[in-house]
């Protein structure tokens, strides 16, 4: 029953996105398969998720989204039953790092969003590092993936697209600060190329 409701929350979903919004989606041979792997996107607005989840068709998303999105309760209901948990912001969140752990190692593929919440600046902002440190500790990579002109949703500021970049794949070892850091920059320079090529209004 409950992956017969998935479907249909999918294709309204899908109706939305490609065909009310006319969404685009650009580099989708690079997504993996199989396999776990963490998505990383920048965030404008909360329609990114499902466009960045509607973009990748044959994979199902576990995001990663603010604890605060999870008080009201029919909302926080509706999040998990999409596959969504729950992180709190501002310090290490050892359960959140859990259940991340836990996603990729039975293979799925995590969604996260590193500047830790939507900016309307227009611009993108500083990647937190838990994201590459869980890459890291798991051993997964990260695909790197732009939505462009999501910020001004509902309303249309330009084409709306989706693109994503070619893996990255973390370094291996027990993954100190230094490491931390670099796969960090380098997540976030594959993001800003995606936004500068397909359109650069975040």
């Amino acid at each position: 029953m409950r992956a017969f409701s998935y479907k249909i929350i999918r294709f309204l979903f899908n109706a939305v996105t490609y065909v009310w919004l006319g969404m685009k989606v650009y580099g989708a041979e690079r997504i993996p398969q199989s396999g776990a792997f963490i998505v990383a996107c920048n965030h404008a607005s909360y329609f990114d998720p499902p466009l960045l989840g509607t973009a990748m068709r044959r994979r199902l998303i576990h995001f990663m989204a603010k604890e605060e999105l999870f008080r009201n309760p029919l909302m926080g209901r509706f999040l998990r039953y999409v596959h969504t948990f729950p992180v709190r912001r501002g310090h290490v969140d050892r359960k959140a790092v859990v259940e991340s752990l836990r996603i990729l190692r039975e293979g799925h593929v995590l969604g996260i969003f590193p500047e830790g919440t939507s900016r309307n600046q227009g611009k993108l902002g500083r990647f937190h590092e838990g994201m590459a440190a869980i890459a890291i500790k798991a051993g997964v990579p990260v695909l790197p993936a732009a939505v462009v002109n999501s910020r001004t949703l509902p309303k249309k500021s330009g084409p709306v697209c989706v693109a994503f970049g070619e893996p990255l794949y973390p370094p291996r070892g027990a993954g100190g600060k230094e490491d931390v850091e670099t796969f960090t920059a380098a997540v976030h320079a594959a993001v800003e190329r995606l936004l500068d090529r397909y359109g650069g209004a975040v």
